[in-house]
């Protein structure tokens, strides 16, 4: 199953003005490939970041589990509020939408 992950911080904590963070983010972030694969997890898209304080990332497992003892492992969420959404491919979801009889 897809997951998208959205994870969103605060500029105080920006590693861009948070030594503490910036820190943390430059010694675990060259290991988050390395962690997803420990975890089970595949990275599809991403991690993507934006100066909006946003990072995103699509990720692939068979377990919301795995999903998120990666990020555990990754640390994102001590510096992150992270929405986890499970997710389909449109092709998925056309599939689905196809098998359901509308309610109007």
């Amino acid at each position: 199953m897809h997951f998208v992950l959205i994870a969103t911080h605060t500029p105080e904590i920006c590693p861009t003005s948070n030594a503490t963070t910036r820190d943390l983010m430059l010694k675990t972030g060259p290991d988050v490939p390395n962690l997803a694969q420990k975890a089970g997890v595949e990275i599809v898209a991403g991690p993507f970041v934006n100066r909006e304080h946003t990072i995103v990332a699509v990720v692939q497992s068979d377990k919301v589990e795995n999903v998120d003892r990666f990020l555990m492992e990754s640390r994102l969420p001590h510096w992150n509020r992270v929405r986890v959404l499970p997710s389909l491919t449109m092709e998925d979801a056309l599939t689905e939408v196809e098998a359901q009889t509308p309610i109007f």
